[in-house]
């Protein structure tokens, strides 16, 4: 009996979907305040929220968190795919452009913030944002 209770125990640890949570987070190093603006693609926003858009100030010398989700998966580099969730990231200050290119996963930094069995992994993608990408 002791056998089988384990055995179901094994088969349901291993047959759950791991989940990982994607944190996509802007950190500002300018002297500037910078308004960032995100919206998720279609279903990929919590239950919980009332719109996939967000609207964050970002002042300087601070970083934020500027939109994440949770999806089946583990904690690994998507690549190319990294803002696969995400439909769109716009980011302005005051009255000038931003010329680095914000859809090149080489000019974002990524981190497993949590990898773990009983718990979500969790990984981050972070933009830093300097004085010399606004023209």
């Amino acid at each position: 009996m002791k056998r089988i209770i384990l055995i179901l125990i094994l088969i349901n640890f291993t047959s759950c979907d791991p989940g990982v949570v994607n944190k996509y987070v802007v950190e500002n190093k300018t002297a500037s305040e910078l308004k960032v603006e995100s919206i998720l693609e279609y279903g990929n926003r919590n239950t919980s929220e009332k719109d996939s858009v967000k609207n964050i100030e970002l002042k300087p010398k601070t970083e934020s968190i500027i939109t994440e989700y949770g999806e089946i998966g583990i904690a690994h580099d998507k690549g190319i795919d990294f803002l696969k969730g995400i439909d769109t990231i716009i980011v302005k200050m005051d009255n000038r452009t931003l010329t680095k290119n914000i859809y090149d996963r080489k000019n974002w930094e990524y981190k497993v913030l949590n990898s773990g069995l009983l718990s979500m992994d969790e990984v981050e993608y972070k933009l830093i944002l300097t004085e010399t990408d606004f023209e």
